[in-house]
């Protein structure tokens, strides 16, 4: 890893502008470590920005969002039209824009032919870092909107998931590590040790906290103890941390957790949680499909042991319409099921998506099943599962 964080180090003495690229669905882990990274790199006196989702997860909102810049944004390029010159030929440039076209007037000295031009785009980007994605597909809008900006500007790959496809130029990948925030402080540290201050602690300790759920998850080392309590010592604030991630949830979220706790079915043989949510689990709470992602992360707390989590609901639920495509009248809503597989297998995930015709995302398969009842999507998912694990 010293030889990889040397690498790395001579990449960023000679870049000034470099873009840090995050999850589409991010994490607390990738999004502690992102910001960490983006003000050390701004310490060292560079200019840098992160790409983030426009909307995150309401336990990450007290996390700034330091030198964001949103994917729309992303997708605006600087084009560059060029013309041959060399003998100073060309005087009295203007333009104007007219009827939906852009008009560049010019007076030239000598004929000017259609190969003197040239369009060019470009980018301010010299250096980037992709922070907790497999591959740039985990990177979403930031990679499809700007696909050459990737493979023309050098990449630093920072990542601990064993399936990660070591995309960058240099991949600092570790699976020991239990964060991706973990690394970021490692190689913070390695470009200078005095980079981390009190806010770049908080952010760390965000990550590290939120990828081993509070230090209860099995992927959490004597190294990561080691590492929190120096975060701590250096103004990291964990109660914050704590109270944000843990102690902010409302009344309605609980009961609707409880409600869908009181549901869910163990097995013990294959480490597997599945559960369903009903129509009137929704009304009963005035919750909204929004709210899982953080039932997920109550799941992985309440059963240590998991690795694979199956939840179901109706698409129809309150404040999510029902697919356009819901067949004639009198077709229940019932008859399309949104569904989410979490799972710490990744090749489970991916031999499951082609099957439920599903969408990957991290650690997540996103699906849907139509025309049957929410009782019996369970069941084909969950035997979908049981065959693959």
């Amino acid at each position: 890893m010293e030889a990889i964080k040397r690498q790395i180090a001579g990449l960023v003495n000679r870049s000034q502008n470099v873009l840090v690229a995050a999850p589409e669905n991010i994490s607390g882990d990738a999004l502690g470590g992102a910001l960490a990274l983006v003000s050390a790199l701004e310490k060292l006196g560079k200019s840098a920005q992160l790409i983030i989702p426009e909307e995150l997860p309401k336990k990450f909102e007290f996390l700034p969002k330091t030198n964001s810049l949103s994917c729309d944004r992303f997708q605006e390029r600087e084009f560059v039209l060029s013309l041959k010159d060399p003998e100073d030929n060309i005087n009295d440039l203007h333009y104007e824009k007219k009827d939906g076209l852009l008009h560049i007037y010019f007076n030239a000295k000598k004929k000017i032919e259609e190969k003197d031009f040239r369009i060019s785009s470009s980018h301010p980007f010299e250096l980037i870092f992709t922070i907790n994605s497999r591959d740039y597909e985990n990177l979403g809008k930031a990679f499809e909107y700007n696909p050459e900006l990737f493979f023309e500007t050098p990449v630093v790959n920072v990542d601990n998931h064993p399936a990660n496809e070591n995309f960058g130029e240099i991949n600092l990948v570790d699976i020991t590590s239990s964060s991706v925030s973990e690394i970021i402080m490692g190689l913070i540290d390695f470009l200078d040790r005095n980079l981390l201050d009190k806010d770049i602690a908080t952010w760390v300790l965000s990550g590290l906290i939120d990828a081993t759920d509070n230090f209860q998850s099995p992927r959490t080392t004597p190294r990561t103890f080691n590492n929190a309590a120096l975060l701590i010592n250096r103004g990291g604030d964990q109660q914050q941390i704590i109270r944000y991630f843990y102690k902010t949830k409302s009344l309605d979220f609980l009961r609707f957790w409880g409600r869908i706790l009181h549901g869910l079915s163990w097995d013990q043989e294959k480490k597997l949680v599945w559960g369903k949510i009903r129509e009137k689990d929704f009304q009963k709470t005035n919750a909204t499909s929004e709210c899982l992602p953080q039932i997920f992360e109550e799941i992985k707390t309440a059963f240590p042991e998991m690795r694979t989590a199956l939840l179901l609901w109706p698409a129809s639920q309150r404040g999510e319409p029902a697919s356009p495509n819901r067949g004639e009248q009198g077709v229940q809503a019932q008859s399309e099921t949104k569904g989410t597989i979490y799972s710490l297998n990744s090749e489970l995930l991916r031999s499951l998506a082609p099957k439920l015709d599903g969408i990957l995302k991290n650690d997540n398969l996103f699906f849907s099943i139509k025309n049957i009842s929410l009782d019996d999507a369970e069941k084909q998912a969950l035997d979908l599962i049981r065959r693959e694990i």
